[in-house]
């Protein structure tokens, strides 16, 4: 089977066709995120407050995740039979969804951030920067979410460019503000995380601007009219996407809940602990962008199979990447650990604990981003099949399961205080995700049309 995959030369096309552009979108907002973590890093615990204060967009967004993931595997499998109209209803539903979310989580952050803050952390100073931040980056979620609806369907009908570019420009306009802002360059004031929360607002409102400029001017399939909107919400069409959609939300809830849990656990541990987790995840994004470009390519592709009933075409393509994945896991893993101290050493201003937890950490990471690309292609797989809550079982049960009891148990009653420890401890949670997952996809349950009946 691994041979096969790197021999199959119209799978590898479509995968790099599909998976190129977005590892490069991935690469440049890593990349561009390490620049904003170390400008961040110069002002005192602000790592950790943009940190803390980020919590409550990560659970907005893996909300939003999940909506998009539910919506979009039907727009896959619509494209896959080129239904415009059922693409333009879905697109219009997964706006509106999101837009919904998006308002709440504003609402939330605006008027009881710091009692959320608070949660994390009681630490004045850190607190103070954090809520700081918040009560300006709030304004940020509705164009940045909104923005995140329009990558996932140039996803699903396979145009990865498109995001690609918005990216970039995206990023380059943050940065430009985030250096103008927190440091006080030219004319502009100082204004520290004030500053790089306001970078943030300036760069989504453009990146969504230009999504809806070139979606109109370019006439792309998912465009909707006000009809659709209305269509959209007809319980006929949207019911049966609903209830697939709903298990991912969930999931996605309770996944982004429970990594909030693990951030009040790695708090206990003291701020140094925290930042130096946080660096060592800003840094190990980079190896995670090969893995997104690849669940994206699987979603599209798988999808689009499942939805012209070919099914053995479907199973070929999941192998392949099955295949694929394990290779690029082993080499991505092994990087991890021997380019971990050379990675972290670019936060120069940093206190000497922080960058040993980060190093340690970044280490352990290697484990994290092998097992988690294998974990994310088993997911694409079976949500391209419309599995949701099957997948909602292992990736949010797991957690809930196994990593949060046994972060809990190693941190309260094993007495474990190294950070990097604790985080070794928690990957028997994506362990056991790929024993179920690999026994769930060798029966085939996955294989499913899941637009056949659906019509507006």
């Amino acid at each position: 089977m691994l041979t096969r995959a790197f021999k199959d030369k119209e799978f590898m096309k479509k995968v790099l066709m599909i998976a190129l552009p977005i590892i490069i979108q991935q690469l440049l907002l890593t990349t561009f995120g390490i620049v904003d973590t170390v400008m961040v890093g110069s002002i005192d615990r602000g790592i950790a407050g943009v940190g803390l204060a980020s919590q409550l967009s990560m659970i907005a967004s893996t909300i939003i995740f999940g909506v998009n993931i539910g919506v979009g595997l039907y727009i896959a499998q619509f494209m896959g039979r080129i239904e415009s109209e059922n693409i333009k209803r879905s697109f219009a539903l997964m706006v509106s969804l999101c837009l919904m979310v998006a308002s709440i989580f504003t609402y939330v952050a605006l008027f009881h951030g710091e009692a959320i803050i608070r949660i994390f952390n009681q630490e004045d100073d850190v607190v103070h920067i954090a809520n700081e931040y918040l009560q300006l980056v709030a304004f940020s979620y509705i164009p940045n979410m909104l923005t995140f609806s329009f990558a996932i369907t140039y996803r699903n009908i396979q145009k990865t460019t498109v995001p690609m570019m918005v990216s970039f420009v995206t990023m380059i306009v943050n940065v430009i503000f985030n250096y103008l802002l927190i440091f006080g360059i030219w004319f502009f004031p100082q204004m520290g995380v004030r500053g790089a929360a306001i970078a943030t607002i300036i760069s989504t409102s453009v990146g969504f601007i230009f999504h809806i400029v070139y979606a109109i001017s370019t006439k792309q399939i998912f465009v909707p009219m006000v009809r659709h909107f209305k269509e959209a919400f007809q319980r006929k069409f949207n019911a049966p996407i609903l209830k697939r959609t709903i298990p991912f939300v969930v999931n996605e809830t309770f996944f982004s809940i429970g990594s909030a849990l693990y951030v009040v656990i790695f708090n206990g541990l003291g701020t140094d602990a925290y930042e130096g987790y946080r660096m060592a995840e800003t840094i190990v994004s980079v190896m995670f962008v090969i893995g997104m470009g690849l669940f994206s390519a699987a979603g599209a592709m798988i999808g689009q199979q499942l939805g012209r009933n070919d099914f053995e075409q479907a199973k070929r393509y999941a192998d392949n990447f099955l295949a694929l994945g394990l290779v690029i896991a082993i080499v991505l893993g092994t990087l991890n650990v021997v380019l971990a101290r050379p990675m972290v050493s670019i936060f120069q201003n940093t206190n000497d604990a922080v960058i040993e937890n980060a190093v340690k950490v970044t280490m352990v990471f290697g484990l994290r981003v092998a097992l988690r690309i294998f974990v994310g292609l088993m997911f694409s797989i079976f949500r391209a099949g419309g599995k949701s809550k099957f997948v909602m079982f292992i990736d949010a049960g797991v957690m809930w399961l196994v990593g949060l009891p046994l972060a809990y148990i190693a941190y309260q009653y094993g007495g474990i205080r190294d950070i990097a420890l604790l985080f070794l401890i928690i990957q028997l949670e994506p362990l056991a995700r790929i024993v179920i997952s690999m026994t769930a996809y060798f029966k085939n349950t996955w294989q499913h049309n899941i637009v056949s009946n659906l019509r507006a």
